[in-house]
């Protein structure tokens, strides 16, 4: 993996944390997905409209079949996440969820896009999901009695499981279909906000909701509105000269971020196990550096 690739992945990954953090935090549901998505789009479509007049890209079917792909897999996302955090702690739905992603995004790389690790390779990628399991707390996780660390981790896992398809569907787009990364992504960030409106603006009460949702978590909003587009766009460069398999795992860093952000901002607690999960991440992200 090339030192680029490896600093794109790993600059999304800070930007990523933060704003799930900020997700978090602010825990607004559906009005507050549909705001920060107006927000990225107003951030972001000025760069792909100029991308667009420059490369003159020509949308074919399968290339509308990606974008509407992954723009429903998207929608779908976002609004299990916000449910996740509503229902538990970021420091257990975040870690789970970019385990659980990350390792299903693996073998489908594997499978659906033909992709072969290297050795070295396999044992880096093995190393980070190790750690990632570890620092989630999977087998405090299954005890009986921790009814709300179980119910954060089914959120999790259903979130990974979103994850894991709109990171094959977009390893499609960039690699089979050679899309241009930002054009790819404002495209489907466009058509997820049309996908949104129906629901969001559909009655008086909902937009009621909506001016009360900009009203208290404004800053919030704004803030997920630019470092999620960042953090993403980031990731599909990334996808452009590394392989998918790679990629997943090493954007997974987020989670050491994020359990850091839930410890400090969110006073959150941090176990012992997601100490020496983090110190495995690190040593299979080294190891990705050299594969």
């Amino acid at each position: 993996m090339s030192a680029f690739a490896l600093l794109l992945v790993l600059t999304g990954a800070v930007c990523h944390a933060v704003w799930n953090a900020v997700a978090k935090k602010a825990s607004g549901g559906a009005p507050f997905v549909f705001l920060y998505g107006m927000v990225s789009v107003a951030a972001a479509l000025p760069f792909a409209a100029w991308m667009w007049v420059v490369h003159r890209p020509e949308f074919g079917a399968a290339m509308w079949s990606a974008v509407i792909a992954s723009a429903v897999v998207h929608v779908l996302y976002s609004l299990v996440l916000q449910t996740a955090y509503r229902a538990s702690d970021f420091a257990i739905v975040y870690p789970v969820a970019r385990g659980s992603g990350p390792m299903l995004a693996v073998v489908a790389a594997v499978l659906l896009l033909g992709e072969k690790p290297s050795v070295l390779g396999w044992f880096a990628v093995a190393a980070i999901l190790t750690g990632v399991l570890i620092s989630a707390g999977i087998t405090r996780t299954l005890q009986s009695d921790a009814r709300r660390r179980q119910i954060g981790a089914l959120w999790g896992m259903a979130t990974g499981a979103f994850i894991a398809t709109y990171t094959i569907i977009d390893g499609w787009a960039i690699k089979g279909l050679r899309m241009d990364p930002l054009v790819f992504y404002v495209s489907g960030l466009v058509l997820r906000l049309v996908l949104q409106a129906p629901f969001a603006l559909r009655s008086r009460p909902a937009v009621a909701a909506l001016r009360q949702e900009w009203r208290v978590d404004r800053r919030a909003i704004v803030a997920v509105g630019i470092l999620s587009p960042v953090a993403y766009t980031l990731v599909l460069f990334a996808v452009q000269r590394a392989p998918v398999s790679y990629v997943a795992p090493v954007r997974e860093i987020s989670m050491l971020i994020g359990t850091l952000i839930g410890a400090r901002v969110l006073h959150e607690t941090v176990k012992p196990e997601q100490f020496a999960g983090a110190a495995i991440m690190l040593c299979g992200v080294a190891g990705l550096a050299w594969a």
